[in-house]
């Protein structure tokens, strides 16, 4: 049977990376710099695939994507002072806020009013058990250094269902639903960002 978040399985709440206006101005710029944004497009797939509204809204009628307004709030000088707190050895103005996970409670809780914290470890058991009663966990891959969302979990098959907010770097180009086996998590670096409901 597959537990997990309230809309582990459904694509409206799936953010990919490639679309987002930072991504753009990188790839534009030409110097193969670019994909970076999976970390804000991950947080924000937990978020919503947990039932929150992630929508944002302009008075004007424009509706920015929700995880550039989250990349925004990282590299915004005025959230720095709050961003130091958390990590004192990491400066927000040097290090790229979407790169330092400790940095993620802070700014989901800021920008959609959600909760979440960081935790070590990144046990196989922990995050199966925690998908299992409801919450969403961010986990960040070795190899690549990347972020993903994990959403489900399968105890027939005994792997986590996860979604890829980098769906090209598969053959299928579907980030939507992967999974990932007890032997997989060794690609797992040994931290995690739990959303709680």
């Amino acid at each position: 049977m597959i537990k997990g978040v309230k809309f582990w399985n459904a694509r409206e709440c799936y953010f990919v990376q490639t679309n987002n206006p930072t991504e753009e101005i990188l790839r534009k710029r030409s110097d193969g710099v670019w994909l970076v944004s999976c970390g804000p497009s991950a947080a924000v797939t937990c978020i919503a695939a947990m039932g929150f509204d992630v929508e944002v809204k302009t008075p004007g009628g424009y509706k920015p994507q929700s995880e550039e307004v989250l990349m925004d709030f990282f590299n915004d000088p005025r959230n720095y002072p709050a961003l130091q707190k958390v990590r004192p050895e990491t400066p927000p103005d040097v290090w790229h806020g979407n790169e330092v996970p400790q940095f993620y409670p802070v700014a989901v809780t800021a920008v959609f009013g959600v909760k979440a914290r960081f935790e070590w470890g990144a046990v196989f058991e922990t995050v199966a058990s925690e998908l299992q009663n409801g919450k969403a966990v961010q986990l960040c891959l070795k190899k690549p250094g990347h972020y993903i969302a994990a959403v489900a979990y399968d105890d027939v098959a005994d792997e986590v269902i996860f979604n890829d907010p980098w769906p090209r770097r598969f053959k299928d180009g579907n980030g939507f639903n992967r999974r990932l086996s007890k032997a997989d998590f060794s690609n797992v670096k040994p931290f995690r960002i739990v959303y709680d409901a």
